[in-house]
Formats: C-alpha cells, structure tokens, sequence
C-alpha cells in the first residue's frame, strides 16, 4: 500500500516538474512583451510557478519518508520474523528454479526431432 502510494507521489512530482519547466519556458517568453495585460498574465503566472514549486517540494519530502517508513518496516518485520522471511525466501527460490529448470527442459524438447515420427513414414 504505501509502494503504491509513493510510486504515486513520485509520478506525481515528476509531472508538477515538468509543468513548472514549461510554465518558466512560457513566463520567459512572455518576459520581452511590454503590454500591460501581459504583465498582469506574467506575474500571475510566476506565483503559480512558485505555488507548484513549493507544492513539489513538499510532495519530494513526503515520498522521502514513506519510503523511509516502509523500510524501517520492513526492517523491522524480518528481524522479529527472520524464519518466515528465510522460509518464504527459500519457496520463492525452489518454485522459481523449478519454472526455470521446466522451461529449459521444454525448449530441449521441443527442438530435438521425435524419433518415432521419421520412422513411421516409411
């Protein structure tokens, strides 16, 4: 659950980043136009550009400490249960060595010619 989240606060960030990239292209180019309306449009544009800035930093530091939090979790769960990780660990490994030991077998199989099959012909 909180991978998720903080897979999600990290997405999230990522694009508040790339909005406030475009958002400074745009207010630098509105920056040579002396209209006053533009003036208006500019400033208010700098202050969101602040606003978001502000917003990704405090997004940055809230992924930073649940992944902080998952992993003193995490640490802390394999220390009070060091069997069942070291179990779940070693299942983990049997099933998938025996899926890798079954697909080279299959492959094997599969390219050599059946015997049987070429002598039936004739």
């Amino acid at each position: 659950m909180m991978e998720r989240t903080a897979e999600q606060s990290a997405v999230l960030a990522d694009e508040l980043r790339k909005v406030v990239l475009q958002a400074e292209a745009l207010l630098q180019a509105l920056s040579e136009d002396k209209n006053e309306a533009v003036g208006v449009l500019r400033e208010r544009v700098r202050a969101s550009i602040e606003s978001a800035k502000t917003r990704l930093s405090e997004i940055e530091q809230q992924a930073a400490a649940m992944a902080q939090r998952a992993s003193l979790s995490t640490q802390a769960y394999v220390r009070e249960n060091p069997w069942t990780v070291t179990g779940g660990a070693l299942a983990t490994g049997l099933v998938l060595g025996a899926a890798f030991v079954g697909c080279l077998r299959m492959g094997r199989s599969s390219a050599s010619p059946s015997p049987a099959g070429d002598s039936a012909v004739s």
